[in-house]
């Protein structure tokens, strides 16, 4: 592959900077293993000051299979030996044993921070792997195994793995075949203690039965931590929405609820807009491309606009930002500097605790409203 040839050249003399993307290209195991052997030289030379070391590599969409990722997981068995931060290996054929292998070397691994297998092949067993990286790995905190074949089986084993660990905050489970059962398994991890902070289980067969594990999770205070919950097309229609609503009256954790394409229509939009007036941490809630009609969309509308101004702390990096330009010494160069300093922190308090909501909603017509 002259492309993979040509790509371990300028690794190799350190020209390629700091991410790598390929995609779609069918790579051997011959041809991972060579780029992995130039990335692992350039953290060798990390010192030369000529050498950009690869910290994120992307390699959608290349036929891998488990051959090529096991060759792949023996690079980053151990951080020292390959830096890498980031690994993107959706949609490359890789079931169980490519799984197993990569869950394997990455039990130790304190260097690698997101891992995306979405779209292979892994089934129950990959999926027991997985889990047991998590018991022991320290680093990942993104984890996404969307579009493949855990079932409900593979989540539970995932599952169990959770309350063991303590730094995962993304977990993508999206179409992989869960039902009611695999998602009952996950909440009861979820309420045992968790840090993850945002589940994707859009595409699975939760319905009914699956919105009330869900919300018995979030009405009993389980997953404190939940901020961001995906639950796009999972047949939950109007029962499952009733029973999400209800969990919406007492949770004060979850800010963002996505429930597009579910079939709910205004008996489960009603119970919606009821939860709202009670709920003071919800800062957007999608509910597009259901059956709600003109009346239900109004509804949800009227009650989401008369909520107060919801209120979040403004991010370290913007608070470390604006002290550094209004620094007497520091910010000397800051455009901020003419401002007197009375009304930068009357701004800078207005930034800190202001936060738009967001309603995404659709009538039975199609039509489209977003509140902010």
């Amino acid at each position: 592959n002259e492309k993979v040839e040509g790509l371990v050249r300028r690794i190799e003399e350190g020209t390629t900077g700091s991410v790598i993307a390929v995609n779609g290209e069918t790579l051997s195991a011959e041809h991972v293993e060579s780029l992995m052997q130039a990335v692992s030289l350039g953290w060798a030379l990390k010192s030369n000051p000529r050498m950009v070391p690869v910290s994120k590599l992307y390699l959608g969409h290349n036929c891998i299979g488990d051959a090529a990722a096991a060759a792949l997981a023996a690079h980053v068995k151990n951080a020292g030996g390959c830096g890498l931060v980031e690994l993107r290996l959706h949609d490359n054929d890789i079931g169980d044993a490519g799984a197993a292998a990569l869950a394997s070397a990455l039990q130790n691994n304190a260097r690698l921070s997101v891992l995306v297998l979405g779209h292979n092949r892994i089934g129950e067993l990959g999926a027991a792997s997985l889990g047991l990286m998590l018991r022991f790995n320290s680093s990942i905190t993104d984890l996404d195994v969307s579009g493949n074949a855990l079932g409900d089986g593979g989540a539970q084993l995932l599952a169990e793995c959770l309350p063991s660990n303590l730094v995962l905050r993304n977990l993508h489970l999206a179409r992989n075949g869960l039902t009611a059962s695999g998602v009952r398994a996950l909440c009861q991890a979820l309420e045992k203690g968790s840090a993850v902070c945002r589940v994707n289980l859009g595409g699975n067969r939760l319905e009914a039965a699956g919105g009330e594990a869900v919300a018995k999770m979030l009405e009993a205070g389980g997953a404190p931590k939940l901020t961001h919950l995906h639950l796009g097309a999972t047949l939950l229609g109007d029962a499952g929405a009733t029973s999400l609503a209800r969990a919406l009256r007492s949770n004060r954790a979850l800010q963002a609820l996505y429930l597009p394409g579910n079939g709910i229509g205004d008996e489960g939009g009603a119970a919606l807009a009821a939860s709202l007036g009670q709920n003071v941490t919800l800062a957007e809630l999608h509910v597009d491309a259901n059956r709600l009609s003109a009346k239900g969309v109004a509804a949800i509308s009227a009650v989401f606009s008369s909520r107060p101004a919801i209120s979040r702390p403004l991010p370290a990096a913007f608070s470390v930002a604006l002290a550094m330009a209004t620094h007497p010494r520091l910010g000397e160069n800051s455009p901020l500097r003419d401002f007197p300093p009375s009304v930068l922190e009357k701004v800078a308090a207005k930034a800190a605790t202001r936060l738009s909501s967001k309603l995404r909603v659709s009538g039975a017509a199609g039509e489209a409203t977003t509140t902010s």
